[in-house]
């Protein structure tokens, strides 16, 4: 009796093994399969690498004694961001509408667009600037969720407009963008009393959407430092969108 016993423990014990060497089998297999990989949830998947940024740049007549400082200032970003995977879209507004010039483009391809980047035809003067119509441009570049996202506002700073820069401001917020500005004239942009004239909205935008703001002014010598501090905003940026990012400083 004691004999049989023994016999039936060792069948039993083997057919415990194999068991277990069958459970160990599918688990490899379902960790190779392509099928399953593909059916995991979309939280569990490896977010996109690489930053998504959006150049707006003021080509309007005024501009014409600092467009060079504009383009240098938005090289000097792209070239900082030179990483791969970064993309970048580059847009131009001024009196008329905003032109897309590039929508996700490399970083090579980003600098090339820029260096042509030329007025638009229409005398100076201080006609209203699409401002706004360009923002709206510019959020439309971005598609993926997974990435940071950024705009680099380089104008002069006419914009008021109270009500387009509420609509500007809750866009920037449900799509989790960077709004940074970079002021550039050859003017002041502070009236009598220290009251600032020239963008003021857009400085608020920076700040409610946690971004830089820099007034350049005209100064090429600004270029260099200002891209940096930019780049590291943009840099700094996490994937989890404005609301619960760390609060980053607005001004220069």
């Amino acid at each position: 009796m004691s004999i049989k016993g023994s016999g039936a423990d060792s069948a039993k014990v083997r057919a415990a093994r194999a068991a277990v060497s069958c459970v160990l089998m599918f688990f490899a297999f379902c960790a190779d399969s392509p099928l399953l990989s593909e059916n995991t949830p979309p939280e569990q998947q490896p977010s996109s690498s690489g930053h998504e940024l959006a150049v707006l740049l003021d080509v309007n007549g005024n501009q014409r004694k600092v467009l060079a400082v504009e383009l240098s200032l938005a090289e000097g970003v792209i070239e900082n961001l030179g990483q791969p995977g970064n993309m970048f879209s580059v847009i131009t507004f001024g009196s008329q509408p905003p032109v897309l010039l590039k929508s996700r483009v490399h970083t090579d391809e980003a600098l090339a667009t820029i260096r042509n980047v030329s007025l638009e035809q229409t005398r100076p003067d201080y006609l209203s600037v699409r401002l706004y119509e360009a923002l709206n441009l510019g959020f439309g570049q971005f598609t993926d969720d997974t990435r940071p996202k950024s705009l680099l506002i380089i104008a002069e700073g006419n914009d008021a407009s109270g009500k387009s820069f509420k609509l500007a401001v809750s866009r920037a917020k449900q799509l989790h963008i960077t709004c940074n500005v970079a002021l550039v004239a050859d003017h002041t942009f502070y009236g009598s009393k220290a009251i600032q004239r020239y963008g003021f909205y857009l400085r608020e935008l920076a700040a409610k959407t946690h971004g830089r703001y820099i007034e350049v002014g005209a100064r090429q010598k600004k270029v260099s430092a200002a891209a940096a501090r930019f780049a590291n905003v943009i840099l700094a940026q996490d994937r989890v969108g404005p609301e619960r990012r760390a609060n980053h400083p607005t001004r220069n």
